[in-house]
């Protein structure tokens, strides 16, 4: 039986017809000759699959990491298992539950079925895949290994996920206890606090200056000028933000001071070198160049300064310099990092080092969580008993005063 196929072969869209008894074994015989199949017996016409394509919209849409995940997660199983891409695509499609991702998945049907490559199709939802998703498809299409790509992508996500839920889990007690100490704060100062100062007002004595600090707090959240000035406050707040987006040499300043700073510095320092050296070992592994993946790298940092200091690397490295010299060139990255680099480009092993110094990143990552952890739970305890402490001696010293003098 005759079948009419499409797909990749050495990087370029190709379409023929092969004969063989079902689909599973052309799609067999055209993996095994280099080829990753795209659709086959597909019977709609390119022109009007085109013309579909061309009405879809494509705005700033935005899917969980754990939905990419499992989607990505879904596609490499059904093509390890020797399905071409439409009939996986066309399979997550009715598996999916967000309806968001649906019309997603229902547009790169179309894109592929007009002969648009898997990673060109991705690169329309830029929002969805970043550029470190698409490069590692692109790489996996030049090399017929799509499927073997597709699980470093898997591996990529599942450690960013790490990361981003370690920071949350990190933040997530501290921030309750923010929020009970507020609350606590907010309740005393409207309702509490009031009910002593008419005791105070009557009784004519004189006040200590917490307590009369205290009592001018309260007035201050009881009036109507409170919601203003904390609102102007926060006016401010989003235009100097603002302002340090549009100013790159002021925002490079300000992530390199965030770098310095105690626990939290190191944390997010250990984060980043994480990311780059695992981003780095997926793309070399890919067959990227350095150059290209240094690019890559830095446009998947959210750090300016790293990113400034990435872009010098990438510099460095075109002109002569060894990778190694050229990261200990901008005082910005750790020389355990420099060091393991150095010994891989040194044996030939660059990236099993870059996978190494990833492994020990993640380690420290995880060690300087539990660091943070450990420092700001009990400085929040100790803020939140100070606070209402000092608010409770303030409002009773003047009633032990008064006991005192009748």
């Amino acid at each position: 039986m005759m079948y009419a196929w499409k797909g990749l072969k050495n990087n370029t869209f190709a379409e023929g017809q092969i004969e063989a008894e079902n689909k599973e074994e052309a799609i067999f015989v055209l993996k095994k000759d280099g080829t990753i199949v795209t659709t086959i017996d597909d019977d709609a016409p390119k022109k009007e699959t085109e013309a579909k394509v061309k009405k879809v919209p494509r705005g700033g849409l935005k899917i969980e990491d754990k939905e990419l995940l499992l989607f990505t997660k879904k596609l490499t199983t059904m093509m390890k298992a020797g399905l071409a891409i439409v009939p996986a695509l066309e399979m997550l499609k009715v598996q999916s539950e967000n309806p968001k991702f649906t019309p997603i998945i229902n547009d790169l049907l179309l894109q592929i079925s007009a002969g648009i490559p898997l990673s060109a199709s991705f690169e329309k939802y830029p929002t969805v895949f970043d550029n470190v998703y698409i490069n590692l498809v692109k790489a996996g299409e030049a090399s017929g290994n799509l499927d073997t790509f597709l699980e470093r992508i898997t591996l990529n996500l599942e450690k960013t996920i790490s990361i981003k839920k370690a920071i949350k889990s990190a933040m997530m007690y501290p921030i309750i206890l923010l929020c009970v100490a507020v609350s606590v704060v907010g309740v005393m100062m409207i309702f509490v606090v009031p009910v002593f100062v008419d005791i105070f007002g009557n009784a004519g004595v004189e006040l200590p200056v917490a307590t009369q600090i205290v009592m001018a707090m309260s007035d201050f959240l009881r009036s109507w000028t409170a919601p203003i000035i904390l609102g102007a406050i926060f006016g401010v707040i989003m235009v100097i933000k603002k302002a340090l987006q549009r100013n790159l040499p002021l925002m490079q300043k300000f992530d390199k001071a965030i770098m310095k700073l105690p626990v939290l510095g190191q944390l997010i320092s250990d984060s980043i070198m994480a990311r780059i050296t695992m981003v780095l070992a997926n793309l070399i592994a890919g067959g990227v160049n350095l150059i290209e993946a240094m690019e890559i790298v830095k446009n998947s940092i959210g750090n300016t300064q790293i990113q400034s200091s990435l872009e010098k690397v990438k510099r460095d490295i075109f002109s002569g310099k060894p990778f190694s010299s050229a990261l200990r060139d901008t005082k910005d990255f750790p020389e355990t990092m420099c060091g393991f680099i150095e010994v891989g480009e040194e044996t030939g092993k660059l990236n099993e080092m870059l996978t190494t110094v990833s492994l020990y990143y993640e380690e420290e990552f995880d060690n300087s969580v539990d660091s943070f952890s450990q420092l700001l739970e009990p400085l929040m305890i100790v803020f939140l008993g100070l606070v209402i402490g000092f608010i409770l001696v303030a409002m009773y010293t003047p009633i032990f005063k008064m006991g005192t003098a009748v």
